[in-house]
């Protein structure tokens, strides 16, 4: 047998309550990676140079922080009277460290530089490795991205972390046959998998959040203009 650690039990009390308290939906779209690979190229030369390095998670902050603009419900919290719709995009990354996983928050992701995050996040990744986050580290997230790609994952359905109304998960980026201008070609392609309160988001509100990501990631010079 294993015991159960104070981390293994904190997770299983979150988990269940989510499932026990969350009327969850799943929404499922393939996103093309080549013009995000591209863009992440040249950031990550900047990024280098002033010794930060700039990977796919990063970048995907900014733009679920941009997409929550277009559907600000998608960050936002069901409460018994009302619903709140949070100021600020508190991102959290799903961080695996021995004995379980830890989601610390990147806080007003809307307000930061791409390098900002970067560093930001990557100073908590850290810290939930060598077990030296702080409490405000893992408060106050509103919305939870966890990548399981590096692990050849194709897609799966995570579980919202309450009070959060959505949970994006990423799969792996392959290379997949796919049909462009009527020919057949082979892109980098990543299933992604939003899971939404359904209380808060209806099934048209999820899509067009999801729909909104998937551009930015085969449009990514469009955070340029957010």
């Amino acid at each position: 047998s294993i015991p159960l650690t104070p981390m293994r039990k904190v997770i299983a009390e979150r988990m269940s309550l989510s499932k026990a308290t969350i009327p969850s939906a799943s929404y499922e779209t393939d996103a093309d990676f080549t013009a995000l690979a591209e863009f992440r190229a040249r950031v990550r030369a900047e990024g280098e140079e002033r010794g930060v390095k700039i990977t796919y998670n990063h970048i995907l902050m900014k733009i679920c922080a941009a997409a929550i603009r277009d559907v600000p419900l998608a960050n936002s919290s069901f409460g018994d009277e009302e619903i709140t719709i949070h100021g600020n995009v508190n991102i959290g990354l799903a961080v695996a460290v021995e004995g379980g996983l830890l989601v610390p928050n990147v806080k007003a992701v809307q307000a930061k530089s791409l390098l900002q995050v970067a560093d930001e996040t990557e100073r908590l990744v850290d810290m939930a490795r060598s077990g030296r986050l702080s409490l405000d580290d893992m408060q106050g997230g509103t919305f939870t991205i966890t990548n399981l790609g590096m692990f050849g994952t194709k897609s799966f359905v995570p579980i919202v972390n309450p009070p959060e109304a959505c949970i994006l998960g990423l799969g792996a980026i392959e290379d997949r046959p796919v049909v462009r201008d009527g020919a057949a070609a082979i892109r980098p392609i990543s299933t992604l998998t939003l899971v939404a309160d359904h209380r808060l988001l209806d099934g048209a509100e999820a899509a067009m959040f999801l729909a909104r990501i998937r551009e930015l990631i085969e449009n990514p010079w469009l955070l340029l203009l957010q």
